[in-house]
């Protein structure tokens, strides 16, 4: 009896662990399946409230809108020939599943032999490919790269690609590259705008040159392969705005040519030459050359405008100017060289015209110390007048704005540096060494505007390069007017003694060796020593000459310097021979420039 109690104990406690457990495992499944439930309600709400998102994010890996690139306009020079145009080359691309079964089989043949014809190959070189391309569905077939316009409107003469874009799956691309026909004599004048920045023509007229972009809608088809899809709300492009120049081809020329003839029998690492209308102030060409490692020549950076240096003798003629103005000097006035030596400050400032020594002058007048380009005798009369207040000199520099850029419209610039009292680099020879231009730093556009001033009666006016803006043939901009920097630099009896005093440096002075009454021009010729601070190194040169021609009623203002040569180094020998070149080649076309 106690045993069968003591079973049906047993087994009743088992049931209701029996029990128990399936209701755990039930209860355990049943929460189970209600988080689940839970967990996709909750997504399917976040996606039903985030749907714009998912969508609009779909849409940007399958579409996206992409630029077209507007042409740019032209640069033209003063003859209406392109200096810089934009072409345009096109790619061909083939929409295989554009092309319905029925007009590809029924003009597939005909296609071949027009494109066999066309690219000189095999028409079953095409049949076959296009079956494959067909049978596949590509929608972005490469035929042709890099057309013309013209070839061009023959493929989409031909048979299905004459249906068009929807039905005929003709797609086209095109490709906007820049050219510069005459790169060679003006290649870093006319610049660029670019990944490397802007520079040149192209970099200071881009606002006006670059047009606007458009936009079109693209799609994927691969992963790095976008198809343009064509609709209503694309927005075409807008060409660039055409610029006229002031650069004259001819005269652009006549200066390569003389610039680069004489680098390479100097053996001189670079050079360049600007020439600039006195009463315009119009830039008519400005070539910068410079060597490279195989020994030739080309227009690499841009000197004229960038490039700061201790200009030498040319800017004796600034130093006269100051004290011809301050009425310190007048031009018959004699000054002391003691044979071309001037011991100042346990320094030595000495020329290096063998017509004191030959001739053991004691006294020279203030003409010839500009004709003959006398150190000492300028060094002297500056020196002498200025040395208890240099900034009463320095006074005339600031107010003819010689301390200050241009603002030329070409970037790249340098500023110029004229040191005054109480800067680290002032002593008390820095003034005597800047009356023949060391201790300060100019480039040669910025010397050639002054002397352009002096040319021009005083009257100082800022460097130009540009005409007129045009736009699909109508006048948008003209540059008519000079731009007056300075009305009037100094008195004009100071000019005209100065001018005298540069005619008489051709005709006399340092320069005599070249003129020629039948081509009269008048100028200042420089010769400046380059690393002369750095102990045990040969000395290297600037040779230049700077003027204007005709030496009575100028029409135009030259600089030429070359920098580093190998054989000579005096101005009169290297730098003189552009400028006397120059000036013979325009001579003879006198009339017919005008």
């Amino acid at each position: 009896m106690k045993q069968k109690y003591s079973n049906n104990n047993i087994n009743s406690s088992f049931s209701t662990r029996k029990r128990y457990f399936l209701l755990y495992k039930s209860y355990t499944i049943s929460f189970f399946f209600l988080s689940l439930a839970i967990l996709i309600i909750f997504n399917l709400c976040h996606i039903q409230h985030s749907s714009d998102h998912y969508k609009q994010s779909l849409i940007n890996n399958i579409i996206r809108i992409n630029l077209i690139k507007a042409k740019r306009g032209n640069i033209y020079a003063t003859d209406k020939s392109i200096l810089a145009m934009s072409i345009i080359q096109y790619n061909v691309h083939i929409d295989f599943k554009s092309i319905s079964d029925q007009v590809f089989e029924q003009n597939i043949f005909a296609l071949c032999n027009s494109l066999a014809s066309f690219f000189k190959k095999p028409k079953s070189f095409f049949y076959y490919k296009f079956k494959y391309e067909k049978k596949i569905g590509n929608r972005y077939y490469l035929l042709a790269k890099n057309l013309d316009y013209a070839n061009l409107k023959i493929l989409q003469t031909f048979p299905i690609f004459n249906k068009g874009k929807i039905k005929g799956g003709f797609i086209v691309e095109n490709k906007i590259y820049r050219v510069h026909p005459l790169e060679h004599i003006g290649k870093r004048t006319l610049g660029y705008d670019d990944h490397r920045g802007k520079a040149g023509l192209e970099g200071a007229f881009s606002k006006y040159l670059k047009g606007k972009d458009g936009k079109r809608l693209e799609q994927r088809i691969s992963a790095n392969i976008w198809k343009p899809l064509y609709y209503q709300h694309s927005i075409e492009p807008e060409d660039g705005k055409d610029v006229y120049s002031t650069i004259d081809i001819y005269l652009q020329n006549i200066a390569y040519h003389a610039l680069l003839k004489e680098l390479y029998k100097s053996r001189a690492d670079h050079g360049c030459v600007i020439l600039m209308e006195v009463k315009s102030g119009k830039i008519p060409a400005m070539i910068n050359l410079e060597k490279t490692k195989n020994n030739t020549y080309e227009d690499v950076r841009n000197f004229s405008v960038w490039e700061g240096s201790e200009p030498g003798s040319t800017f004796k003629t600034i130093s006269i100017l100051v004290a011809l103005e301050d009425n310190k000097i007048d031009t018959n006035e004699m000054i002391k060289i003691n044979n071309g030596v001037f011991k100042l400050k346990g320094k030595e400032i000495r020329d290096n015209n063998i017509l004191y020594q030959s001739k053991g002058m004691k006294t020279i007048s203030t003409q010839q110390i500009l004709e003959h380009s006398s150190n000492v005798g300028i060094a002297k009369i500056i020196y002498n007048h200025y040395k208890q207040h240099p900034e009463k000199f320095l006074k005339y520099l600031f107010e003819w704005n010689l301390n200050k850029k241009i603002g030329i419209d070409i970037p790249g610039e340098s500023a110029p540096i004229i040191p005054k009292p109480g800067d680290k680099n002032w002593s008390s020879i820095t003034l005597p060494w800047m009356t023949f231009g060391y201790n300060l730093k100019l480039t040669p556009l910025q010397i050639l505007t002054f002397y352009n001033a002096i040319a021009n009666q005083g009257k100082m006016i800022k460097p130009i390069f540009i005409r007129e803006i045009k736009y699909r043939g109508k006048s948008i901009k003209k540059y008519t007017n000079p731009i007056v920097i300075n009305p009037s630099i100094a008195k004009q009896s100071s000019i005209k003694k100065l001018q005298n005093m540069l005619e008489g440096v051709v005709k006399h002075g340092t320069a005599k060796k070249y003129y020629n009454p039948k081509y009269p021009y008048a100028g200042k010729t420089g010769t400046t020593q380059l690393n002369y601070w750095i102990k045990n190194k040969p000395l290297t040169y600037n040779s230049s000459f700077v003027g204007y021609f005709p030496s009575k009623n100028p029409k135009y203002s030259c600089i030429v310097v070359i920098s580093k040569p190998k054989t000579g180094y005096y101005g009169i020998e290297i730098a003189v021979p552009v400028f006397d070149n120059i000036v013979k080649s325009i001579y003879p076309n006198w009339k017919m420039m005008d």
